[in-house]
């Protein structure tokens, strides 16, 4: 059985670094009118209908699950998660199937996992912020349950996620000559799961491809490493895109 991959986030080159900080810096340094001039002098320059038609070449993956976890922390050793399956509606608990009880958040609209000892997890989110304000609910129904407990949360992290994209403007993707020129960095068998799985060199990221032109972008724990690490390898995908119309 191969081992796990040890998580290597992706690297930014001291001057991209650079870059964007220094075009950052120059804006602040400007006043608005200075920022205005600015703006109407580059917009001024482009021919407006050669712009706004041009098909954007740069997909970006779309956040479609987040999983994070924290620590709940409690003045009592273990929390009673008898107690919040009786009070707690949308809440659901089988301590024979399953260790945790799960808590369906109404607003945000996510899925809670809490254990006894006090670890939490997360998913449905689409952002960070969205998972740390369903942590915050989930401590704020804890302390309505236990009101003499002194009730807080620690260690907050993103441990995976998993975005989405449909490639536009082709018809499918030929995954089975993608497999036969990266099979030492790929596993398919259509009889099992109809998707190439694929995990890129010194990165982060795997990719599942499905011959509907569809890919998910999975094992990041911060989007920069999505856009970064599907932008290095969409070049190389883009041979095997299959399309009957001509672009």
């Amino acid at each position: 059985m191969p081992n796990k991959r040890k998580y290597v986030p992706i690297e930014k080159t001291h001057s991209d670094v650079h870059a964007q900080n220094s075009l950052l810096f120059q804006y602040q340094e400007k006043t608005h009118d200075e920022c205005l001039e600015a703006l109407l002098t580059t917009l001024n320059r482009k021919n407006t209908c050669k712009h706004f038609t041009q098909k954007i070449k740069q997909y970006i993956p779309t956040t479609h699950n987040m999983v994070c976890t924290t620590h709940v922390t409690t003045d009592s050793k273990k929390i009673d998660l008898d107690v919040i399956s009786n009070c707690v509606p949308n809440s659901t608990y089988d301590k024979k199937r399953f260790a945790a009880i799960t808590i369906r958040l109404e607003e945000p609209r996510t899925t809670a996992l809490l254990f006894s000892s006090g670890k939490l997890v997360v998913t449905g989110a689409v952002s960070k912020q969205m998972a740390i304000s369903a942590v915050r609910s989930t401590i704020y129904i804890l302390e309505k349950v236990f009101p003499y407990l002194n009730i807080s949360s620690r260690s907050f992290s993103v441990q995976n996620i998993v975005c989405n994209i449909k490639i536009p403007d082709i018809d499918s993707i030929d995954v089975a000559t993608l497999y036969e020129k990266i099979s030492t960095h790929c596993t398919y068998q259509p009889s099992i799961f109809p998707g190439l799985i694929f995990r890129p060199p010194e990165s982060p990221i795997v990719l599942l491809i499905f011959k509907s032109s569809r890919i998910v972008v999975t094992g990041a724990r911060e989007y920069d490493d999505v856009v970064d690490g599907f932008s290095r390898v969409y070049p190389m995908l883009k041979e095997f895109f299959v399309s009957n119309v001509s672009q």
